[in-house]
């Protein structure tokens, strides 16, 4: 299952509010980084979509959460994906290792970690174990996303 994405867009608030009016959902501020949105689908919250502003890239960093720095000429983009996957954890970094790919894993504060996986060492997949992916369902919803960072939709089509 996809849990979310993040994509880049020129005008992030914009491209939100359209996401938004496709699924019927609010836009939300993404906190975490600087003119970002998410968008939470309708039904039951737990798949989004993350807008982060265009020339930005993530790049490996803490194991808390990714940085999402100016990138315009690197290979990186600000495309990721939050995916269950039915191994577990030590079989994603087994298999890293023998691809020679960057891998960690990684905390999103105290509500769910992730195995942040960089394919070929430049694209973000966070892979998440069935353990994993239950602790990411019971957060990942508009009224918990509110709640925890104290925010108000900012746009409801």
């Amino acid at each position: 299952m996809i849990h979310h994405i993040s994509i880049p867009a020129r005008e992030p608030a914009r491209v939100a509010r359209v996401l938004a009016a496709f699924w019927r959902s609010e836009v939300l501020p993404f906190p975490m980084y600087e003119d970002s949105h998410i968008v939470f689908s309708d039904e039951g919250g737990a798949t989004a979509i993350e807008v982060y502003p265009a020339g930005r890239v993530l790049e490996p960093s803490t194991p808390d959460l990714p940085a999402l720095v100016a990138g315009e000429d690197s290979p990186r983009s600000a495309f990721h994906a939050a995916i269950s996957v039915p191994v577990d954890e030590r079989t994603i970094h087994r298999l890293c290792a023998e691809q020679g790919w960057h891998c960690q894993t990684g905390s999103r504060g105290s509500f769910f970690q992730v195995v942040e996986v960089w394919v070929e060492n430049h694209t973000l997949l966070e892979l998440l174990t069935p353990e994993m992916a239950s602790d990411y369902a019971a957060f990942a919803n508009p009224a918990n996303w509110k709640a925890v960072f104290g925010v108000t939709s900012e746009v409801r089509p």
